[in-house]
């Protein structure tokens, strides 16, 4: 089968030189370090890069393979045309057996002859090239014999020509299956190493999958048991707004009713040195549970009772009463409204707490005045 040699161009021993190049500085760079690799999916498609590699790697291999087919193909037919020289050559060589045969008869008939002078010049040869070299100048030497001398000669000649050049032939040959078959053998070696690369990584990423879905898995039970926890806090501050709210109690003549009458006022609005700090509000001490009540009608803007630290509020209630008039109770023990809910005033809306950023049980409660808090004893 006639074989296509057009990829012959792209394999000249100088292009696969830099092809193997070009493969080797490729292939040291494939490998990522796998620290980057932050998901499954970096890795999984890390190893589909590496699987092109391959693939690229694979249509170098098919060029290698033919080339080296192509020069097992030389190397077979530079030694068939070889041993067909040397044949030739064999066969020449016993022609001039022959020749030498007939040729020594002839003299002996020619010394029987009393051709003595001829024969004196054969015998005084000292080899078989002097001896046809002196035989063809013999002039008594017939047409078909200096004809036989000289086709031998010639004969030997060409298959001696033929054989060192197909010789020859079949060393290039030799070379060109040698330096194919080495560029088979690193494409392959790089093939197999790409291939474990991706094998090790593809088992790293379902590893990370594994683990992605776990945590993921985790999430969504921790985001379902904090949606439970909160359903069940809303659920336990109705409750209280049914069973642990007090009745209404409006106190003082003010703007705004006391929101804890029984107390004792801590701390006052302003700057206290006790902690070089601004106080915003005032405080009203009183055991734990004692009832907070709405200074005024309005709407639970934010409300929460998880026991939880809230910036220092602790549990707290904000109530927007309109006209940027917005009343917040903190440090609550319990909480009794939720938020959206309409309250009125003098509402008991929760207990007297020591939540959050708290020395004691009290009341911290802040007035403030589109967005500024203002002292609440202005309002009471």
């Amino acid at each position: 089968m006639q074989k296509d040699n057009t990829h012959r161009t792209l394999f000249s021993p100088y292009v696969i030189g830099l092809c193997i190049l070009a493969i080797l500085l490729a292939f040291i760079g494939v490998p990522k370090s796998k620290a980057y690799a932050l998901t499954s999916a970096e890795l999984f498609a890390e190893v589909e890069e590496i699987i092109g590699r391959i693939d690229v790697l694979q249509t170098d291999l098919n060029y290698a393979t033919a080339d080296y087919e192509l020069a097992l193909d030389e190397y077979e037919a530079a030694t068939a045309a070889m041993h067909d020289a040397e044949a030739r050559a064999r066969a020449a060589e016993a022609r001039i057996a022959e020749l030498q045969v007939r040729l020594g008869e002839r003299a002996t008939n020619m010394y029987k002859k009393g051709l003595s002078s001829y024969l004196d010049v054969i015998f005084g040869v000292t080899s078989f090239e002097e001896f046809l070299t002196s035989w063809d100048i013999i002039e008594k030497i017939s047409a078909l014999d200096a004809e036989l001398v000289r086709e031998t000669k010639d004969r030997r000649a060409e298959a001696e020509a033929a054989r060192k050049d197909y010789s020859e032939q079949q060393a290039v040959a030799a070379s060109k299956m040698a330096r194919a078959e080495e560029l088979r053998l690193q494409i392959a070696s790089m093939q197999q190493a790409l291939k474990e690369e991706a094998e090790s990584i593809r088992a790293e990423a379902m590893e990370l999958l594994a683990e992605e879905e776990l945590e993921a898995e985790r999430a969504r039970q921790a985001a379902e048991a904090a949606e439970a926890k909160r359903k069940q806090l809303e659920a336990a501050a109705a409750a209280q707004v049914s069973q642990g709210a007090g009745m209404s109690v409006i106190s003082g003549s003010g703007v705004l009713a006391h929101p804890c009458p029984t107390g004792f006022v801590s701390s006052t609005f302003g700057w206290r040195n006790f902690d070089n700090a601004f106080h915003q509000g005032s405080d009203f001490a009183a055991p734990q549970g004692t009832p907070i009540y709405a200074a005024d009608s309005g709407t639970v803007i934010y409300a929460t009772y998880d026991g939880g630290w809230n910036g220092g509020a602790g549990n707290w209630v904000v109530i927007a009463h309109g006209n940027g008039v917005v009343t917040k109770y903190m440090h609550a023990s319990a909480v009794y409204v939720s938020i959206g809910q309409q309250v009125e005033r003098g509402q008991n809306i929760a207990g007297v707490g020591n939540t959050g950023y708290s020395t004691g049980a009290h009341l911290h409660f802040q007035v403030e005045v589109n967005g500024v808090a203002v002292d609440p004893f202005l309002f009471l």
